[in-house]
């Protein structure tokens, strides 16, 4: 009898935590746009942008962002970072979660992509949309005109074409709008100040999201996988469904709930994953 009370119980347990994660999307999380990270001089809609931890600002759909010299990391989907380089323009389009859509319109800009290839989300540039099919990181160029995977998988549409762009490749739209396949010199990619700007905000999401964990583990208060603002940091953290993984970088992060590989059980925080690409 107490055998079967048990497995009841764990029964109920397994049906409690499976219908928390089928959420779509976690109540009372920024949706897509949020202004995440400022360096230096940027501008939103011609207005100086500065940091404001407790309250900061939101690209609303038709409007533009823009950079002198200064980055700005925006939060689009949950797990997905768009960071913006200097002397550039970015604008909203859509910011609804099953349509994310933004534009390039000038300079360059890195999606750092950790999980929101599971939802619509589309960079348009220079007449081609860019749809996310896998976790990884791309880059948009829109003064020399290339679409570069340094990692993970994108499909690039031009009116009725479609390229599949794997990683370390890279697509030039010449100047007619052809498409143009090449191999991509990650050597030169990784030089840029966006990119060393992107791997060391990286470096500070991985601590903030382990800080969130350990608030996470000790409150409750998991509504699923998503955006989770941290107060320490000043900043919101992407939290995952189940266990951590290691990013582009090498910084883990962790879900509340996670398989601890050297003791065989569940508990919170701790497993590791892969970064498959």
């Amino acid at each position: 009898m107490m055998t079967l009370w048990k497995r009841g119980w764990w029964v109920v347990a397994f049906i409690v935590a499976g219908a928390t994660f089928a959420k779509a999307e976690p109540t009372g999380m920024p949706r897509p746009g949020l202004i995440n990270s400022v360096q230096g001089q940027v501008s939103l809609d011609e207005r100086p942008v500065l940091p404001r931890p407790m309250r900061p600002q939101v690209l609303r759909a038709g409007q533009t962002i823009r950079t002198q010299y200064g980055k700005v990391g925006l939060l689009l989907t949950p797990g997905s970072f768009l960071r913006i380089g200097d002397h550039s323009e970015v604008q909203m389009l859509n910011r609804s979660l099953e349509n994310t859509q933004v534009r390039v319109v000038r300079g360059r800009a890195i999606l750092d992509a950790k999980a929101g290839y599971r939802h619509d989300l589309a960079i348009i540039m220079d007449g081609t949309t860019t749809r996310i099919d896998k976790k990884g990181i791309y880059g948009f160029d829109a003064k020399v005109k290339t679409i570069s995977v340094l990692s993970g998988k994108a499909s690039v549409y031009q009116g009725d074409s479609r390229i599949r762009l794997k990683k370390n490749h890279q697509l030039y739209v010449a100047a007619r709008g052809d498409l143009q396949e090449s191999k991509l010199d990650k050597r030169v990619f990784k030089s840029s100040s966006l990119y060393r700007w992107n791997a060391a905000r990286n470096k500070y999401q991985s601590r903030a999201t382990r800080s969130v964990q350990r608030s996470l583990a000790q409150t409750g208060r998991w509504y699923g996988p998503g955006w989770y603002w941290s107060r320490f940091w000043g900043f919101y953290a992407y939290v995952p469904s189940f266990g951590s993984y290691i990013g582009p970088y090498y910084g883990p992060y962790n879900g509340p709930w996670a398989w601890n590989d050297w003791d065989g059980g569940w508990g919170w925080g701790g497993g590791w994953g892969d970064d498959d690409d």
